[in-house]
């Protein structure tokens, strides 16, 4: 297929952006590259920054970035929008965050980091006021992980929250954001071959509907005021009996403990 003139802006506004993603990354002093990832997500990730997001959320974070994937591709359109798919609104990912100052973080001011990029998403599909909240979810320690040199602490936890299928589906917004989603995938992995439209919903007239996320959270002290959290998750439908951790769990898990977590 022939590309688009918002993938072509979006592909030279990436290389553009690179550059300036790396210079983060050495600020951080550590990225997160994933080499086991399940075979029903995108095998690669999208990088970005959060620093903005979270300085606006209110934490106390002087450099941070993201790194994601998302359901695989079927039909022209990532699983993750597809309500009927066990990978709608699953992420696997991690965050890597270096503090302003060394605090003391509790694990639910670590999961802020987590409610502050949730919150945001859904703004960039037309979801005028999104909402996520912890209320009523509770840690629970799953144990100590060990990913090469580094100890940390993995927990499984939740929030509620809006999804991103809804009404908004084909702004311009939109569009350059899911061109842009596309070209960052293509940029890490150049034989992944994405297109923009893979990365919207399809027609939708609904409402940003409320969902409840049930994942892994993982904790990682790497340095002084450096920090990497990782994720992953599925979803619970009570209403259905719908419980899509329990499902992809093992994947999750297994994706989390084979992160290389690099030194730059």
């Amino acid at each position: 297929m022939t590309e688009t003139i918002l993938e072509k802006l979006a592909r030279f506004a990436q290389r553009i952006w690179l550059p300036r993603f790396k210079r983060i990354e050495d600020a951080i002093g550590y990225k997160l590259i994933f080499r086991n990832i399940p075979s029903d997500y995108i095998n690669g990730w999208m990088a970005c920054e959060m620093t903005k997001t979270w300085k606006k959320f209110g934490l106390d974070v002087e450099r941070g970035a993201n790194y994601f994937t998302m359901g695989s591709i079927h039909d022209g359109e990532s699983s993750r929008f597809d309500p009927d798919s066990v990978k709608y609104q699953s992420w696997l990912g991690g965050y890597t965050v270096k503090l302003e100052h060394e605090v003391n973080w509790t694990p639910e001011d670590h999961f802020k980091l987590a409610v502050a990029d949730q919150n945001n998403w859904p703004r960039h599909y037309g979801d005028p006021r999104p909402v996520t909240d912890i209320e009523g979810w509770n840690f629970v320690p799953v144990g100590e992980i060990q990913i090469d040199q580094h100890s940390g602490q993995l927990y499984e936890f939740g929030c509620t929250t809006d999804d991103d299928v809804g009404s908004g589906y084909n702004t311009i917004k939109l569009r350059f954001t899911s061109a842009w989603i596309a070209a960052s995938f293509n940029l890490l992995n150049p034989d992944l071959k994405l297109r923009g439209d893979e990365f919207k919903p399809r027609k939708s007239d609904k409402v940003y509907g409320r969902v409840r996320l049930l994942g892994y959270f993982a904790i990682f002290d790497i340095a002084e005021r450096v920090k990497v959290v990782l994720y992953g998750n599925g979803f619970i439908d009570e209403r259905k009996h719908v419980n899509t951790f329990t499902v992809l769990k093992d994947n999750l898990l297994n994706a989390i403990k084979f992160c290389e977590i690099v030194a730059v």
